[in-house]
């Protein structure tokens, strides 16, 4: 499915993006994302998700800090929460979500692997709660990846089913199998097609998802990370918001993509 115009000129499609790195501007080009955010009022047809590692707390405090324009979706927790804008502006937990990410994850995961001890180089994240997902951090002597596969044994040693994400270098998330990002955006199953914006590991899957995946100009993800749809990726030139603007601005312009 691919981004398009209807005949009252208003892009229509499911813009997903990630927050830090992604929509969240340095504080010197705060005026990119007021930019951005007055393109957007002129497009009605564009529906905005923020996907975020972030728990829903931080998340919405993020979004009363920083941003003007709310989005109608929020996906919190690295795909594991799925909340939506309510009329009167509330949050509402989507909870035919929540159960279906409940039954995945397997009893007492976070308690046995404490309990175990967790692999050389690998530590709790602080102040992030266990939940639905298990947010972990890779001290600096020790690699990502090798600390990804120490964790991945550690988690088959216990006979404990789960998907390892890195991410941003040295974070660690182990999540219940098959959810991510992506889970939740299919979970909205939204007729429109989906242009997905973000600069680490953890926003993978909605690169795969989308009919146009968008890579932040200034992302330090390795050209060799493994499945992702590289033919397909479009790199904006400028950072940040200025950067979603910028394709956004092109599709408007082009009447869709070729």
């Amino acid at each position: 499915m691919e981004p398009t115009l209807p005949r009252h000129g208003s892009l229509c499609l499911h813009l997903v993006s990630d927050l830090d790195g992604t929509w969240i501007p340095a504080p010197d080009r705060a005026e990119g994302l007021r930019r951005l955010e007055a393109f957007l009022q002129g497009q009605p047809g564009i529906i905005l998700t923020f996907a975020t590692g972030r728990g829903l707390a931080s998340a919405l405090a993020l979004l009363e800090q920083r941003v003007g324009r709310l989005p109608e979706h929020l996906v919190t927790d690295v795909g594991t929460a799925l909340h939506h804008r309510t009329p009167d502006g509330r949050w509402s937990e989507d909870q035919a979500y929540a159960r279906w990410v409940e039954a995945r994850w397997p009893a007492g995961l976070g308690r046995r692997l404490a309990r175990a001890g967790y692999p050389e180089g690998v530590r709790p994240q602080a102040g992030v709660t266990p939940g639905r997902r298990l947010a972990l951090e890779v001290e600096p002597d020790t690699s990502l990846a090798l600390a990804a596969s120490r964790l991945r044994g550690a988690l088959a040693a216990l006979g404990l089913q789960a998907d390892v994400l890195p991410s941003n270098g040295h974070m660690l998330d182990v999540l219940p199998p098959g959810v991510d990002k992506a889970a939740a955006v299919r979970h909205m199953a939204l007729a429109l097609p989906v242009v997905a914006c973000g600069d680490s590991e953890n926003d993978l899957s909605l690169w795969r998802l989308a009919d146009l995946p968008i890579l932040m100009a200034d992302s330090a993800v390795s050209p060799t990370l493994a499945n992702a749809p590289w033919e397909r990726m479009v790199r904006p030139r400028t950072p940040g918001p200025e950067g979603i603007l910028e394709v956004l601005q092109g599709l408007a312009s082009a009447g869709g993509p070729a």
